[in-house]
């Protein structure tokens, strides 16, 4: 009987410890960095703020070493903070960019940071140490205006990069050889619809399939990856708003559910969120919903269960969770909280 109730004690810490989520906020115009957890019961709780020295927007989270990297405009750099026991985080590290840093992603083994920088129009390849901290700035990227989003390709170790104002993707291969020389060669330039500014990028999990989100027409582009001639193909262009009159957009962030069933997109200028199903063979989407949620939504996130959607919005100054019906992708308004002024990403792990 004692050792059936220690068993039923640790599974339930366990679980507990399990289902609490950490979301990190970047509140631009007051310096800071909010960070939360929420429980599987959907009670927010604010752990703490770290203050920093520009304003904070892009923000990516390396698990392998618990780590939190923060893209600063105005001051231009990098920083990372460690994440210790009890959520205790605290910063350990600073890279001068050198150009506001607007995107941040790793590549799969977490020893590769990337980073873009739209008013810069040129993107950054940094490795990093042992411990998850940039190095130096091993390669750079010029002359692409508006570069807004990078992101590798795992699988086909291609990196895909947007160019708002020149509404193109670039294709590169990547090569990391053993002595951590990187090579980066320029492979393909396809050219979306004119003026519709190509912004943030998402693979498919498990297909060839890339969606890109156009900030200015407010559409999603399907493309079809050949890995092998290096091309896209674009196979479906789809709007945020169906069936409706002509409307202006700033469409902003885009998210595939880890179910691979539904893809998520929001707007600006609406402050929508609009779903979509996912054909699983052909990768077209299907319009199902669109939802009018918070001011000025520029960035949600998905947590890696599947469970909540978090949006903010840099008017609205607020955070809002959604509760996602695993089976129809239909989102279900739990809480809306206050933040910090001009929240411009959040992120949850």
């Amino acid at each position: 009987m004692y050792y059936y109730k220690q068993i039923v004690l640790l599974r339930y810490l366990f679980i507990g410890k399990y289902m609490k989520k950490n979301i990190f906020i970047s509140c631009s115009l007051d310096k800071h960095i909010e960070h939360w957890t929420i429980t599987k019961d959907y009670i927010l709780s604010k752990k703490s703020i770290f203050t920093t020295t520009g304003r904070p927007q892009s923000l990516k989270y390396n698990k392998k070493n618990k780590l939190l990297y923060v893209g600063e405009t105005i001051s231009n750099k990098i920083t990372t903070y460690k994440q210790y026991p009890h959520n205790k985080f605290k910063k350990i590290h600073e890279t001068n960019v050198f150009h506001s840093p607007n995107y941040i992603s790793l590549n799969k083994n977490k020893t590769i940071l990337f980073v873009a920088s739209f008013h810069g129009n040129e993107f950054k390849v940094c490795l990093l140490n042992s411990i998850g901290l940039i190095n130096n700035i091993d390669y750079i990227i010029k002359n692409i205006q508006g570069c807004h989003c990078i992101k590798i390709h795992h699988k086909y170790k291609l990196i895909f990069v947007s160019a708002l104002k020149e509404n193109k993707i670039y294709i590169y291969k990547f090569y990391l050889k053993k002595n951590n020389i990187i090579t980066i060669i320029l492979k393909n330039i396809v050219h979306t619809e004119y003026n519709s500014g190509p912004r943030h990028i998402i693979f498919h999990p498990t297909n060839p399939y890339l969606y890109s989100i156009n900030e200015l027409n407010g559409t999603i582009n399907v493309w079809l990856i050949n890995k092998k001639l290096v091309i896209l193909t674009l196979i479906q262009s789809i709007s945020l708003i169906l069936n409706s009159p002509k409307h202006d957009f700033w469409a902003s962030d885009i998210h595939i559910h880890p179910n691979k069933k539904f893809l998520y997109a929001c707007d600006r200028f609406n402050s929508i969120i609009s779903f979509f199903s996912i054909n699983r063979i052909t990768g077209l989407l299907v319009y199902i919903y669109t939802y009018k949620t918070i001011l000025q939504p520029r960035s949600f996130c998905i947590s890696k269960d599947g469970t909540i959607l978090i949006v903010v919005g840099e008017i609205s100054n607020t955070m809002m969770i959604y509760r996602i019906n695993h089976n129809t992708g239909y989102l279900s308004v739990q809480e809306e909280i206050s933040v910090g002024k001009n929240p411009l990403w959040v992120l949850t792990e």
